[in-house]
């Protein structure tokens, strides 16, 4: 039986519920397994290293490899299969490269397994379209049709709290908080608490000269 398409969600906001609904459903035994790349890695090895981390066994095998040909895939393949794991969630797929991707796609062929990738920008960059043109894929912006995917049939129902977080639950950035404007005010909120500039230092104004 052919694997289903690979499922795209697109997160354009990088909004912190999807990271946090996805790595809530990371319960390998029940199939689940949520994969969150290291950071500052490119390697196709070190993107085996991570999901064997998340698969809880050991990323780095024992024994001598040839150089460069540390069999980590082959034993995260073997380790999908034993265990089983239905689904795998890869956050930060944007941050793929090519060669990465096919890797993922190489392994939801020899396992089966449905591969959900989560991209947190608004279009998929061109490393990860370039990879998927060799797969059957399809895409969603609706955060409850993630939420199926994180989970697939066992997804909890949401709460109403769950419901109102969604739209709380966010990454703030500094230019977010200086717009940031009081229902109860007109005046923007930095009027009062404007951050104080870099080059200036505490108890002097700008321009003043040195005693």
């Amino acid at each position: 039986m052919s694997p289903t398409p690979v499922a795209v969600v697109i997160d354009p906001g990088d909004d912190a519920i999807h990271t946090h609904t996805a790595l809530a459903a990371h319960h390998p035994s029940s199939g689940r397994i949520t994969l969150h790349p290291g950071p500052g890695t490119t390697s196709e090895t070190g993107l085996a290293h991570d999901l064997l981390a998340a698969l809880g066994k050991p990323p780095l095998l024992p024994g001598r490899f040839p150089a460069g040909r540390q069999p980590a895939w082959e034993a995260a393949t073997a380790w999908i299969t034993a265990l089983p794991v239905t689904r795998l969630t890869v956050l930060r797929a944007h941050r793929l490269t090519a060669r990465r991707t096919m890797r993922l796609l190489q392994l939801r062929a020899l396992t089966g397994i449905h591969l959900t990738l989560v991209c947190h920008r608004p279009h998929l960059p061109a490393a990860l379209h370039q990879a998927l043109q060799t797969a059957d894929y399809s895409v969603t912006a609706d955060f409850q049709a993630a939420r199926r995917h994180y989970y697939g049939t066992t997804a909890p129902v949401p709460s109403p709290a769950d419901e109102s977080a969604r739209s709380a639950d966010r990454w703030f950035t500094l230019s977010v908080l200086d717009r940031l404007v009081s229902y109860d005010s007109p005046a923007p909120c930095t009027a009062r608490h404007r951050h104080p500039s870099p080059s200036r230092q505490p108890g002097k104004s700008p321009g003043a000269s040195p005693p």
